[in-house]
């Protein structure tokens, strides 16, 4: 990647903005409360980022950076299909549902195949072998992508599911191109990743061709086992990847264990407090609140830490 540097800046161009994802292998790990604060850290302090809420199923980024200000623009994404089948010439053969791989056709009462929408894939298989064409597949809408502005004046672009829509990795995929082209139009030199739980479509669609992995650990085995997986993904992609410790202290003869588990280098670690739990109800990132707590001055340590691994690649722009 070209990495920004002040000798690589050139005036009235903006090079491709450095995109750090933070990923967890699980839910609940304090995932966003990190991607959230580093959003605003990074939007404070040095150059500017744009987020990208990429857990299209339930996206909750924007409330993390104190609610939505403006919409910006909605673009639809129609990236996903259904067979429909034209009974006036389906003549009830029955070819289609032996060629289905995912039980999305049954045989109705009066012996014509029937269509369950939420297990079609839209592969077309059924189309194809249908000896009368009485089946088409039809685009359905996935979803939409967002651009917004927030409450804290941060930029995020949001992918959000239609009701029982699919394809969600390549919905991840286009808001991060969309949050690339923002960042660009609003000379940012950083792009947050908030990745979706687990390491399904969306993490791998959010992982691969990033320059930068931060995984989200807390001190349980589940958790450890998720950050595992998802390290694992890094891997096949080539993605340098850092570990942060959350809410340590709540098992701290584990916590110890983690690094080394791991197998990457881990940049900080943050107590657990009520604190952040307040800060989410009232959609005020503790990063920009006034006043300092331990965790304020345990993520400020854990940003810093991360600046001078950058600074050390010689992945880093100041303004």
């Amino acid at each position: 990647p070209a990495w920004r540097s002040p000798e690589k800046a050139r005036p009235n161009t903006v090079d491709p903005a450095l995109e750090i994802v933070v990923a967890s292998g699980k839910g609940g790990t304090g995932k966003t409360f990190i991607a959230s604060n580093l959003t605003l850290f990074f939007e404070k302090n040095l150059g500017g980022a744009v987020a990208v809420d990429a857990d299209v199923e339930a996206p909750d980024l924007a409330l993390a950076l104190g609610g939505e200000k403006n919409v910006l623009w909605k673009k639809d994404v129609w990236e996903s299909a259904r067979a429909v089948v034209n009974y006036d010439l389906c003549d009830g053969c029955g070819e289609c549902l032996d060629v289905c791989m995912f039980d999305a056709i049954t045989t109705s009462k009066d012996g014509k195949p029937s269509i369950a929408e939420e297990f079609c894939e839209g592969c077309g298989a059924c189309s194809i072998v249908c000896p009368r064409k009485a089946i088409r597949i039809e685009p359905v809408l996935t979803g939409w992508i967002l651009g917004l502005e927030t409450e804290s004046g941060v930029y995020v672009v949001m992918g959000d599911l239609e009701v029982g829509g699919r394809n969600t990795g390549h919905v991840v995929y286009l808001a991060r191109n969309e949050a690339k082209k923002m960042a660009s139009e609003k000379r940012k030199s950083h792009v947050i990743v908030d990745a979706a739980p687990g390491i399904g479509c969306p993490v791998i669609s959010s992982v691969s061709g990033s320059d930068l992995l931060i995984i989200v650990v807390e001190p349980t085995p589940q958790s450890l086992q998720g950050a595992k997986r998802v390290l694992k993904v890094a891997e096949a992609f080539n993605v340098q990847s850092y570990c942060i410790l959350n809410k340590y202290d709540l098992n701290p003869s584990f916590s110890e264990k983690i690094p080394e588990k791991l197998g990457v280098k881990m940049i900080g670690k943050i107590p657990y407090d009520e604190e952040v739990a307040e800060s989410y109800t009232m959609m005020k990132p503790i990063i920009s609140e006034p006043g300092d707590s331990a965790v304020k001055s345990a993520l400020r340590e854990v940003f810093e830490n991360l600046l001078e691994e950058l600074e050390e690649a010689g992945r880093l722009w100041r303004k």
